[in-house]
């Protein structure tokens, strides 16, 4: 993983699976990330009320070799954030708050995007005689945006968001086919079932989410992170949306630039 500006955003990812004493961690390291790069681990420990055992762990579940590591790449993300007052501007209007809103959260998702996935991804798609994208609820609408804009690329795309006929067709599926599913939480019980139907008949699978250790990303041979950042002015139900769209075009963009290529 890189380490280069994802330290928030992969501690936020990993929220809703930490066990409760790494929870508290988490929350103390997302609103005191200033703090945390003088403290040491005893401090830390202290100020969030756990153990320092705990803390290592917490290092090393988000992705880091130790607390000196965490901290280092914490201190480097701080150094290239844009600095922003403690507390908003009344003055300023909506649309501007929910703008800087949005582009933060597209920001931390291009730090959490693996390209190197993208590419795989955008070319099986190219390959496959058969495209399924599952999602349920607004992410079904996103399901229908991807499937369009890959018959655009003359791939064979099909959005299912009816999980009785997802769970038909997942039948038909082989190897030479792909299976994307997106879901915030990575919880939606439908959506999950459908990709390990798919992976089960010998398809690719591909999860799109914002939980790295949900269970669609079990069922995945394949996962496009979408950043999960809560907004205080839409209670985060925004969010995951735009960031799933952001994932989304980068996808198809890759898509088409692999087809010109070729």
């Amino acid at each position: 993983m890189s380490q280069a500006r994802v330290v928030l955003p992969m501690i936020r990812a990993h929220m809703p699976q930490l066990p409760i004493a790494l929870m508290r961690i988490a929350k103390y390291a997302v609103a005191n990330p200033e703090l945390i790069v003088h403290q040491s681990a005893a401090q830390v420990a202290s100020s969030s009320k756990s153990g320092q055992a705990s803390v290592i762990r917490f290092c090393r579940t988000v992705g880091f070799n130790g607390f000196q590591d965490f901290k280092l790449a914490l201190a480097g993300e701080l150094a290239t954030r844009p600095i922003r007052s403690a507390e908003p501007d009344a003055s300023r209007k909506l649309s501007d708050q929910l703008g800087d809103n949005l582009i933060a959260a597209i920001q931390e998702n291009r730090s959490l995007l693996n390209f190197g996935d993208v590419e795989i991804l955008a070319m099986r798609l190219l390959k496959a005689k058969r495209v399924d994208v599952y999602g349920a609820g607004f992410s079904g609408i996103l399901a229908s945006l991807l499937a369009a804009r890959l018959l655009r690329l003359n791939v064979h795309a099909f959005a299912i968001s009816d999980p009785t006929f997802g769970a038909e067709v997942a039948h038909g599926l082989d190897g030479d086919c792909v299976a994307i599913a997106i879901s915030e939480t990575g919880l939606t019980r439908d959506t999950v079932t459908a990709l390990r139907r798919a992976h089960s008949a010998g398809a690719f699978t591909a999860a799109i989410t914002s939980r790295p250790e949900s269970p669609l990303v079990g069922a995945a041979d394949l996962m496009l992170l979408a950043a999960s950042i809560e907004s205080p002015l839409t209670g985060g139900a925004l969010t995951p949306a735009f960031t799933q769209l952001f994932v989304i075009e980068v996808l198809v963009s890759a898509a088409t630039i692999a087809r010109n290529d070729h």
